[in-house]
Order: structure tokens, then sequence, then C-alpha cells
């Protein structure tokens, strides 16, 4: 480390500086996505245009459960598959997901499509996975028609040419959007075949990005080999621990938790678009489409070759995509991590031997440095987070994200290193340059080795550290009076950390603003202490308050541009959550929403203060939900028919059937004043308990028959059961009109009564 001699010539610095940061851009700038390929591409080939066409089909309308638009997809699905001479059959049943935060439990009646191509000398069976259902009100050309489509098209060119040795399985699932029911369903039963599962499952938090396979299944090893045969793969360990912390699943959770192998892919960019009316096929990236399709066809291919039953045999490996997919034993992180701290632990001994510092400032400046981490992670939050508050509108219902996100992610970068470098500035008179360079980096070698008992967790950082320390030790070896020499031996540290570090900050949005902007902060920090040594004699020794003026100026400035690229009327058009209820027993209506009104139009609707309405919305009894008188609509409350009622082992034997006469296809039923020992929903066990209650969708016209045994210990009169049902169709609601420069997300009609049974 230089001793930042106030007569040190700055140009070799700034030009060491600049080299690094170009090759960090040019990381995030040479990939360049796989062009589409046309309908007229080889048959052994995956084409997204060819894969597109089944996504036009399937996506024309929403497939949310029981819809015409999910029967429609199912028909043409099983359709496509028989048309390429697979073993196609519709696997039927019901499934059930308990929610943690939530007592009412979630049902419906799945029909998952299995497709079977079997194998001339089988070891196990590929099993290419997607799910066709999606919200209510989304045509799910992203999620999960690029799932859709890789499957189909994938499917297509394995059967042209020989068979191949493994069996291979096409698997589309029903119900994950309810809870992954589909998935549920598929490993409850036994497969079709003997043998170990391997299954690509296919999702999508957006409609554009580099596809990324963010988890793998334990043990790894072989896994990630054969992934890494396939042209443009991508995967990395890290997303494997960081997507626990996100608001979302797939349905590979399941195949993993039945022991199955497994990787689970998709793309994340433009997912303002996500489960909303705005996730068409025109929208949905032909590049992102084409890149995953190529990596699907490349990987079960090698696959369907493959000793599967060898899987089982591997170890753990760590994988990350600084230059394409790079992977390597579990012991080489922990050798790595450990090189870290030892080559941090040297740089301090060397400071405090030439007196640059004292191991006191050095533990000092440790401390600050960790605070300016945080505190940039906090201030990258910041932009996003108070422009949505300023103008709900701004973000996407589902995940709360713009449609052009770049200017709010160029004020989270810019807001994190303007803290830094306020912070550094204010307080290197105090410790020392060299002493807070040390304290930087050993914090960083710390949290490496924090993250060492999770898998991938300690790899970015470490890769970003270790050769800039390493450049360091190097430059420290070489002569005073050779200073230029000492700044390239610091440089060529920094660009490996370089090509690491600002794609790391950049891939940090794929979690969207609001929950990457904080992560992409903490990079930010870990690329400003690795670039102390040859940053800080261009800055000064005093004077933080100009960094902190121009740093907020920066800040504010992208913040507002962002606000004006995403001004009502420039993009996509804005979204909006509304439900309407109606009380069978009062008499009255109410619009409501999970969020403030986003509009002049909703606050029109939503004229009182949120709070909870369990009576409207049983399945939300904690919710506090903005709200407004509606006007009553004509619409005929569920009818429930009582089939028996017969006492037993102190309680009530109670069985029901449940119906909707305006054709509703999910229902509801929530037990008040009693605790349901047992029950069953159209035969199928529900997992009973107190404040029980359950939402079922079915295609049948007939209802469904619940069965519940009841321990009762008041009166039979205190038993109240609360019945609900549900449709998406708003227009029903007299004089209900949305603005055409709106769309409503996840629209509801509900209608509730009350029955003593």
């Amino acid at each position: 480390m230089l001793r930042y001699a106030p007569s040190m010539d700055r140009l070799p610095n700034a030009l060491g500086l600049l080299v690094v940061l170009l090759v960090g851009l040019g990381a995030v700038i040479v990939p360049d996505p796989p062009a589409p390929l046309g309908t007229d591409a080889p048959l052994g080939e995956f084409s997204a245009a060819r894969a597109a066409e089944h996504i036009d089909v399937v996506a024309a309308e929403p497939r949310p459960l029981a819809s015409p638009g999910h029967t429609a997809a199912r028909e043409y699905l099983v359709g496509t598959l028989d048309d390429l001479g697979w073993d196609t059959t519709v696997q039927e049943g019901i499934g059930w997901f308990s929610p943690t935060d939530s007592p009412t439990r979630r049902g419906a009646a799945l029909s998952n499509i299995v497709a079977t191509l079997p194998g001339a000398d089988p070891t196990g069976t590929v099993v290419l996975a997607a799910h066709y259902d999606t919200v209510t009100a989304s045509p799910g050309a992203s999620d999960d028609g690029i799932g859709i489509g890789t499957v189909l098209e994938t499917a297509r060119a394995l059967s042209d040419g020989e068979r191949p040795r493994n069996n291979v399985v096409v698997l589309l699932t029903d119900g994950e959007e309810r809870g992954l029911l589909g998935a549920r369903l598929f490993t409850a039963e036994t497969p079709p075949f003997p043998g170990p599962m391997v299954v690509l499952n296919h999702e999508a938090r957006g409609n554009a990005g580099m596809p990324l396979t963010f988890r793998i299944s334990s043990p790894n090893a072989d896994l990630v080999r054969i992934l890494s045969q396939a042209p443009g793969a991508l995967a990395d360990s890290f997303t494997q621990t960081a997507f626990e912390a996100l608001p979302n699943d797939t349905d590979f959770r399941r195949f993993d938790e039945a022991g199955l192998h497994g990787y689970d892919t998709a793309i994340a960019g433009g997912s303002a678009y996500y489960h909303t009316p705005l996730d068409t096929p025109d929208r949905l990236s032909r590049s992102s489409l084409q890149q995953m399709g190529d990596v699907a066809l490349a990987t079960a291919r090698t696959l369907t070759v493959t000793d599967l039953t060898a899987l089982d045999a591997g170890t753990d490996v760590v994988t990350t995509t600084p230059w394409g997919l790079l992977h390597y034993p579990r012991w080489v992180e922990v050798a790595l991590t450990l090189a870290l701290a030892a080559a941090v632990a040297a740089l301090a001994v060397i400071r405090v031997r030439r007196r640059d510092a004292s191991a006191g400032r050095i533990a000092g400046a440790a401390g600050v440095a960790l605070f300016a981490a945080v505190a940039a992670g906090g201030a990258a939050f910041l932009p996003w987070w108070l422009s949505r508050r300023a103008v709900p509108g701004l973000g996407s219902v589902p995940i709360g994200e713009p449609y052009r996100p770049g200017f709010y992610q160029l004020a989270a970068v810019v807001a994190a290193a303007a803290v830094l470098t306020t912070v550094y500035v204010a307080v290197r008179r105090r410790f020392g340059a060299p002493a807070f360079a040390v304290g930087a980096l050993m914090v960083v070698a710390v949290v490496a080795l924090a993250g060492l008992p999770f898998l991938g967790v300690a790899t970015p950082l470490v890769l970003i550290a270790l050769p800039a320390a390493l450049g360091v030790l190097v430059a420290e070896a070489i002569p005073q009076r050779r200073s230029r020499w000492r700044i390239v031996a610091m440089a060529a540290g920094l660009v490996p950390a370089a090509l690491v570090a600002v794609p790391a900050v950049l891939a940090s949005f794929d979690a969207g603003v609001t929950f990457g902007a904080p992560l992409a902060g903490a990079f930010v920090a870990v690329l400003f202490a690795v670039l102390l040594p040859l940053t800080a004699p261009l800055l000064p020794r005093e004077g933080a308050a100009p960094f902190a003026v121009v740093g907020a100026f920066a800040v504010v400035a992208c913040t507002l541009l962002g606000g004006y690229t995403n001004r009502d009327g420039a993009t996509a058009p804005r979204q909006e959550e509304l439900f309407y209820s109606l009380d069978a027993d009062r008499g009255d209506a109410v619009w409501a929403s999970p969020g403030r009104p986003r509009s002049d139009w909703s606050a029109e609707l939503l004229t009182e203060s949120p709070t909870p309405l369990p009576d409207r919305f049983p399945w939300r009894p904690g919710t506090s939900l903005a709200h407004g008188p509606a006007p009553v609509a004509s619409l005929e409350p569920p009818r429930v028919e009582m089939l028996s009622d017969i006492e037993s082992d102190g309680g009530r034997m109670v069985q029901l059937r449940l119906s909707s006469p305006r054709g509703a296809p999910t229902l509801g039923l929530w037990v008040d004043g009693a605790t349901v020992r047992a029950a069953t929903v159209d035969g199928s066990p529900v997992d009973p308990g107190a404040n029980f209650g359950f939402v079922f969708t079915t295609a049948s016209t007939d209802g469904i028959e619940v069965r519940l045994d009841l321990d009762t210990t008041g009166p039979a009169e205190d038993v109240e059961v609360r019945v609900a049902d549900v449709t998406s169709n708003l227009s029903v609601v007299p004089g209900y009109t949305p603005p055409e420069d709106k769309v409503v997300v996840g629209p509801a009609v509900v209608v509730t009564r009350s029955v003593h049974p």
C-alpha cells in the first residue's frame, strides 16, 4: 500500500483507476444475449420463434385455475404433445397449501399435464418442467409462458432424432400460483419409471434478462458439470441463499423436498410487468427465450445420455458467473476465504511495523468502515422508497417496481458512493488513509468468513477482495522509488476484482430496485474498499461537506429523472389493485385495496383509512385495507345446503354442500365459535385447527361437499360459518368504469354471507 504522500504524482493513480473502471464496465457491456432464431432454424436446434408460437396461443388470455383460458391452454398443450408423439396424460387430483401467515388453507382441483418419451435403456428420467396456470387477470407470457415455450420447443427438438437413452418427461404443473400445488401432487404419487429423476424447472419474475440457474439441488457437483457444458449457462450459489429472502417461490421447492435432483432457472428483468395484465407475448424478450431454450436443450441432451444413478455420489461445488459459469469445490471457497484473511492480516502487520498505522487505528477504522457500508446500503434503498411513498403509482402492484428502473438504479449507486466518500473524507485525518484502507478490507474479510457456513456467500467477496489485496502486497514488495510500478501492481490486482464487482452491482438489481438496491449498495461498499489504494491520493484530506452536497444533488437529480421517465402517460399503463365485496347479510358493499390509493381515480373509491375487514375478506383477517362504499350489485350469495348434522364425541359431525349460483370457481368457508378437529373438502383431507377456514377452486358447477368434525363447548347457536365465493370480473358492479390509462391487477369480486348450522 502506498504511503499517501502529498507530493505523489496523481496522474498514474487516475489512469489506473480509469483502466480498472473501464474493465468493470466492459464486463457489463460486452456480454451479448444470443440472437433469437427464426422458424427456419434447423430442426435439431432451439428456435425462439417456434417457441413463441406456443406462447402466443397459451397467453392469448389469462389462465387462472378453472377459468376458460385455463381450460383452453390445457387442451392446446395436451394436443401439442400428442402431435409430437409423446404419451400424454392428465394427472388429476386435489392439492392443499397451508400458509404460515394465515389460518386460511388454499386448495384446488388440479390437472397436471404429464407427457412421456420412453428411453431406450433408461437409468432414470429427465423432467422438463414449467407451470401453465397464471394469477388472476394476467396472460402470463413470461410467468410462465417462457417456461411453456422452452419446454415444448425442447421436447420437439428431442423428438427429432434417435430415441434418447433415458426417459424424458414433460411436466406442466397446475396450481403453482396457489401454493405450488401441482408440483406437490406430482411428487406425492409414485413416479411411472424407476430410478432417479432430474428436473429442469423454468420460471420468470419478469419479462427480460439473462436466464440464471439460481438454485441447484444438493449434491450438485455432477449437475453443475453438466450445466457448464451448455453454451450461455449461468449459475450462482450466492443467489440460492439470497433468494430465500425474497417473497417468491417456485415448483423447484417441492421437487427438492421430494428428493429429486434439479435445476431452477428464471429470468428477472422487467419485473414491473410480473403478475400483471401487461405480461403479454409482445413484451417478452425473444433473446431471453432463446438463451433459456439453448441452455435447456443442451442440458437435457447431456442428461439423456448420462448415467443418472451416479448423481448422488458427488459433493457440493460453488458456482458463480463473473466470466461465464465458474465452478470449483467447496474447499476452494474455504481456502480462498482464509487466504483473504491472511492477506489482510499481512497488510495490517506491514502497516503497523512501518508505523503507517496502529492496531487501534486499524480497528477503529474497521468499525467506521462497517458503519459506512451499512449506511451505503440504506442510502441506496432510500431514493426509490421515497419515490414510491410520494407517488404510489410509480411502482407495480405485485412487487413495487418501476417500468424503467435505470435512473433509480443509478440513484442507488450514487447514493451509496456519496455516503462512502463523505464518511471516508470526514474521518481520514483521524485514522489515516493506510489504516482506513486496511480496516475496510478487514471488514470484507470478516464478512466473508462469517458467510462461510453458507454455500457461495463468501465467493463474490473473495473474488473481489483477494486479488486486490494480493496486488497491494506485491506493490509493497516494490521499492518506493518505483511508485508507478507499484500502481501497476495494484491496478493489476484490481482488474479481476472489477470483473466481479461491477457486474455484481448490476446483477443485484435483478431482485428489483426495492430488494436489490441495498445489496447493490453493499457491493459498491466492497468495491470502494478495494479501490482505496488507488483512489485515496485522488481524494482531499479533509472537507467532506462538498462530497455530501454534490452527492445529494446527484441523487436527487437521478431520482427526479427516474420520476420523469416513469411519469404517468410516458410508460405502460399504471397499475391499480381493487377488490369488491358484497355482504349479503347487510345488503351493502365496499371497494378495498391493500395499498394506499394510487391515483385520483382510486382515491375517489377508497375514501376510508386502511383497517382490517375480516367479514368482507375472511382470508385476509389481519390485512389493513383502504376502502370505501360501493354500489350494491345484484349478485346472488353462495348457497349452503345442510346434508347432515350428527352429535358425536362431545361435538358435531356436520356435512354440507357449498355452491355458487353465480358460477364462481372459488368458494370459501370459515368457522367461528368451534374448533375443527377434522375436515374434508370433496373427500380430500384439510389441515384442521382453531380459526379454521379454506378457499377452494374448482371447475365443477355442482359446488363442493364439506365435512367438519366440530369440537363445540358452547350453545349450538354460537357456531357461525362464514362463506364466500370469488370471481374476478369487476364490470358486474354498477357504474364500474376503469380509466383507459390504468390496469387493475388481481381484481376480485366477493360475495359473503353467514349461516348458523
